[in-house]
């Protein structure tokens, strides 16, 4: 049975989609539910910024709860959509993709988060603070980031390369 070629770039592109769909929704929800405690206007000149300010305690950790979930959710898209196109191929385990996906995007969250409101925003008396706009590029860079990379790599293990005679590669 002929094998289809795997697309990397358009699994990099579909997981960072859905990395920025799931992180600005995880974040939405998470910021919601109460991990941020009060919004602000923060004067810039004569500008006015709203902004949020949250123990930076609790925006690591919406970055980590974020991340696992995110990630976990990608890496079994990616998994499952792998395993639709190509049944036959003996890729690995659930048990090992979805603990790989979560951690992997937890561990860029954690990365671009903390690191993003320090230079962007203040973090001050244990309050991590940072304007709105701000907070969602962040996000979104992390989602982006994130869900590229996890759907990338499930993908690369769902579905290893099987060696086959095939001339296109070949060709010059």
């Amino acid at each position: 049975m002929a094998h289809m070629k795997p697309s990397y770039t358009t699994t990099f592109t579909v997981g960072a989609v859905s990395g920025l769909i799931l992180a600005l929704s995880l974040f939405t929800y998470f910021a919601a539910a109460g991990a941020v405690r009060s919004f602000t206007a923060e004067l810039e000149g004569s500008d006015v910024i709203p902004s949020f300010a949250s123990s930076a305690s609790a925006t690591w950790y919406l970055a980590i709860l974020s991340g696992l979930i995110g990630g976990a959710i990608i890496a079994v898209g990616a998994r499952a959509a792998s395993r639709v196109i190509d049944p036959e191929t003996s890729g690995g385990s659930l048990w090992l993709v979805i603990p790989l996906g979560g951690t992997i995007a937890a561990i860029i969250a954690m990365v671009v988060l903390p690191l993003g409101v320090t230079v962007l925003g203040t973090i001050s008396e244990g309050n991590a603070i940072i304007g709105i706009g701000d907070m969602v590029i962040l996000v979104a860079i992390a989602g982006i980031t994130a869900g590229g990379v996890v759907a990338s790599l499930a993908t690369a293990i769902s579905r290893p390369t099987v060696p086959t005679d095939d001339p296109e590669l070949l060709t010059v």
